[in-house]
C-alpha cells in the first residue's frame, strides 16, 4: 500500500500501532535520506570553494543547517505511555 510498499493482506493484518511503527520507520528514512543528500552537497560545495578563499572553512560555517544543533535541543515527541495517560486524563474529565 502506497509508500509503504505493503500488499493489502500485510496492511489489513498490522493492527494500529504496527501501522504506526512502520509509518514512522519510514518517515525516519526518508528524513535521514534527505539530510544525507544535504551533507553530500554541502561537503562538495566546500571542497569546491575552498581553494579559492585564504581562511579554512568548514562545512557547518559554509552552509548550517538545523541538525547541525545538538539534537537535545529538538523537542521530543511523548512516549507512548505520555500519550495514554493524556488521553486517559482527558476521558476521566469528560
Amino acid at each position: 500500500m502506497g509508500c509503504l510498499g505493503l500488499s493489502l493482506s500485510d496492511f489489513s493484518a498490522l493492527t494500529p500501532a504496527e501501522f504506526r511503527a512502520a509509518a514512522d520507520s519510514w518517515a525516519r528514512q526518508r528524513e535521514a535520506d534527505a539530510e544525507d543528500a544535504w551533507e553530500r552537497m554541502r561537503l562538495l560545495a566546500t571542497v569546491t570553494i575552498q581553494p579559492h578563499i585564504k581562511k579554512r572553512l568548514t562545512p557547518q560555517q559554509l552552509l548550517p543547517l538545523p541538525w547541525d544543533k545538538p539534537r537535545d535541543n529538538r523537542p521530543h515527541p511523548p512516549s507512548t505511555s505520555e500519550r495514554v495517560a493524556e488521553i486517559m486524563g482527558r476521558k476521566g474529565r469528560g
